[in-house]
């Protein structure tokens, strides 16, 4: 992160971004059905090949997550710098098509009242706010 973006709204907002990452890869790779990605997954494959992506977004996630918090202590001003969070970035919008359109509550499948609507337009900006983040602390 260049110095100038060392503001603490930015501070607080990749700590909340890599401590997010971190307990979301824990609770993928558990397969716990209380995380959106594990659930999503689940809902669209088969059990050996929802097991095997949920541990592999997940170690994804917890790796993320630590890089984002490595980059509070260390400078990485390199090129991998920018690649991770890259791969950050287009993870988290592969984890958006999954949960908030592909998955059991998402967009593409029936959503029968105005309260499902609701609650999927809730998920979805709480998605786009997290998306929002990334982009911010990439600078």
């Amino acid at each position: 992160m260049k110095d100038s973006n060392r503001t603490i709204g930015n501070i607080f907002l990749q700590i909340a971004l890599g401590l997010l990452f971190v307990v979301s890869g824990i609770w993928t790779v558990q397969g716990a059905n209380g995380d959106d990605v594990a659930y999503a997954i689940k809902s669209l494959f088969n059990s050996d090949l929802a097991g095997i992506l949920c541990v592999v977004f997940g170690v994804i996630e917890i790796i993320a997550g630590f890089f984002l918090l490595l980059r509070l202590f260390v400078n990485l001003n390199t090129g991998l710098d920018l690649i991770l969070m890259i791969i950050i970035l287009i993870s988290w919008i592969v984890m958006i098509v999954l949960v908030d359109f592909a998955g059991k509550n998402g967009l593409f499948n029936k959503l029968d009242s105005v309260n499902e609507f609701c609650g999927f337009l809730k998920q979805f900006s709480m998605h786009l706010l997290v998306l929002g983040a990334i982009i911010k602390v990439k600078d």
